[in-house]
């Protein structure tokens, strides 16, 4: 029997490929950072989603849907007569109709998909588009029992792998716009001769014992060539020029997020977005880098992918494991070591017999320093006694610095800032 033709097949349609990725890619950002939506609601005109459903509304005026009713569900909802609960669902029907219409109208060519507000996208049709990205793998929907009402389930939106990629790309674009000239930095690099993967501006005569063919540069060697046989221009071993490449310096890198239950909100977000945009960059243009992104409460967990965006804060804050753990990760690597501890208190728990919480913290910040490691501590509370700690942590470990970032949402910004900062005054030592 002939097998089917696979090509013939009809491919499944998808949110992503009626909407676009971008526009899908910028649903998925602003489900995770809300912050994010840059529409002004206040005077503006009727959108087209308003528009749609109003006019199902307007259709669907005098029905009754006795078909969705029965007199449990009216006595469950609390409504013998069932006013409200009838409007609501009409609104519902009438949103699901509207949806409909909209994504018909994009297949058609009648509306681009650009032109249509993420943000009333997610206002209006929630419920639509997280059924549809949980349907490309981008969200499982997760439930749990209400805090106040225990008999009511409530769904949420539970981040993946892929989602995760989506986000950290997102994250780091908005990094590069708020840090506008920054992309102009390019590669962190050290004047040392030796072997990468750009050209320098250093010119050496072509040495076949110490160069390969690879670094010649024609267009210097023509050049020369020229000014000695323009006629005939035969180029003679004395034109060959090389190119010598610079040596690119490479970091280990750890950042500790405090993971603990003081976190929650933005600060959480923050340290989240950050890791996330960090991380992205090495993974594009410093694949020689290593980074290592791990949460800390009372126990440090190194993350692998599609975990972060998984984070929920919990427990309390073992700052001095999470130092040790971090110290440990970096033993093993290469070049410039940095740790990035992130927090918002003062420990308040040990695995340390027979030390408290502070006195654990200041050991591994002196440790750290003992094996050649740059403590990077960044405050998100002004705190007198946190200052006190981190700034008698940072002596013990002789190597550190201390920032506060008043922002959380800006800590992105800070970290991808000081990377490069930190390879650019690197750069310059190691030159002079």
């Amino acid at each position: 029997m002939k097998p089917p033709c696979e090509a013939c097949k009809q491919k499944e349609e998808t949110l992503s490929s009626i909407l676009g990725e971008e526009t899908v890619s910028e649903i998925v950002y602003q489900l995770f950072n809300p912050a994010a939506s840059r529409s002004e609601k206040q005077n503006r005109e009727e959108s087209l989603i308003e528009k749609l459903i109003k006019r199902f509304l307007e259709e669907m005026r005098g029905e009754q849907l006795d078909e969705l009713f029965d007199s449990k569900l009216l006595k469950w909802a609390g409504t013998p007569g069932g006013k409200w609960f009838r409007d609501y669902l009409k609104h519902r029907k009438a949103k699901q109709k509207a949806w409909e219409k909209l994504l018909e109208m994009v297949k058609r060519g009648e509306v681009n998909p650009s032109q249509i507000s993420v943000e009333d996208l997610l206002h209006h049709f929630l419920s639509q588009i997280l059924e549809e990205l949980g349907r490309e793998g981008m969200v499982d929907l997760k439930f749990q029992r209400d805090w106040l009402y225990g008999n009511v389930l409530v769904a949420y939106p539970e981040f993946t792998e892929k989602s995760e990629k989506i986000i950290a790309k997102k994250v780091l674009e908005e990094v590069f716009i708020n840090l506008k000239g920054l992309r102009e930095i390019g590669c962190h690099e050290t004047e040392e001769i030796g072997w990468g993967v750009r050209q320098s501006y250093m010119l050496w005569d072509f040495d076949e014992q110490q160069h390969s063919y690879d670094l010649l540069d024609v267009q210097e060697t023509l050049v020369k060539t020229a000014l000695h046989d323009p006629v005939h221009m035969r180029i003679s071993s004395e034109d060959l020029k090389a190119r010598i490449p610079y040596h690119e310096t490479s970091s280990s890198n750890v950042i500790l997020i405090d993971a603990s239950y003081s976190m929650r909100g933005e600060k959480f977000r923050g340290g989240i977005m950050a890791a996330l945009a960090f991380r992205e960059l090495l993974e594009s243009e410093y694949k020689q880098d290593q980074l290592h992104v791990v949460a800390y409460n009372q126990k440090p967990k190194l993350l692998s992918r599609g975990e972060i965006v998984k984070l929920k804060p919990y427990g309390y804050t073992d700052i001095g494991q999470a130092v040790d753990f971090a110290v440990g990760l970096l033993s093993k690597g290469e070049g410039n070591k940095n740790i990035f501890l992130i927090t918002d208190g003062e420990p308040t728990a040990t695995s340390k017999r027979g030390q408290t919480p502070e006195e654990s913290a200041l050991k591994a910040a002196y440790k750290a320093g003992k094996a050649d490691v740059l403590l990077n501590i960044v405050m998100l509370d002004r705190r007198p006694e946190l200052r006190l700690i981190c700034e008698h942590m940072a002596r013990l470990n002789g190597r550190a610095s201390i920032t506060y970032v008043d922002n959380p949402l800006n800590l992105k910004e800070f970290m991808i800032k000081f990377f490069f900062d930190r390879r650019q005054s690197l750069s310059v030592h190691r030159a002079g």
